[in-house]
């Protein structure tokens, strides 16, 4: 398994309408660190992504920008990005499903168990994320 390759497969697929909501720990980060990301939260119930202008789900998360001329992604708000972004990947399945860039082509012949030993210690090494800046 590798470090994040910045494809932004993850948050095109989750980074919109159906994400979740925001927890209590985000949305008091926010608003302490980063107030401006509360505009494109809804105030009655704390889902991710609203349009600050119409007030409707967003279908993509307004903080993912794509590189020029390349294949990846920047996540303008990684240090501070929800919870529910931070825990990404939650399983080996998911990873599969996605077709998730971290995983390599040796990794189909080790055991879930095995690849959710390595994706730990990559979650460790990056500070509870496997993406770094991006996707």
């Amino acid at each position: 398994m590798r470090e994040c390759t910045q494809c932004g497969k993850c948050c095109l697929k989750y980074g919109g309408s159906g994400l979740g909501g925001a927890t209590d720990e985000d949305l008091a980060m926010w608003e302490e660190t980063r107030p401006d990301i509360m505009q494109y939260i809804d105030e009655v119930c704390p889902d991710l992504w609203v349009s600050p202008v119409t007030g409707e789900e967003m279908f993509r998360c307004p903080f993912l920008r794509k590189r020029p001329k390349q294949d990846k992604y920047n996540c303008r708000i990684h240090d501070v990005r929800p919870w529910v972004c931070r825990d990404y990947p939650v399983s080996i399945q998911q990873m599969l499903d996605d077709e998730c860039e971290m995983l390599e082509k040796t990794d189909r012949w080790k055991s879930h168990r095995e690849l959710m030993k390595e994706l730990t210690i990559l979650r460790n090494k990056k500070g509870k994320s496997c993406k770094s800046n991006a996707s």
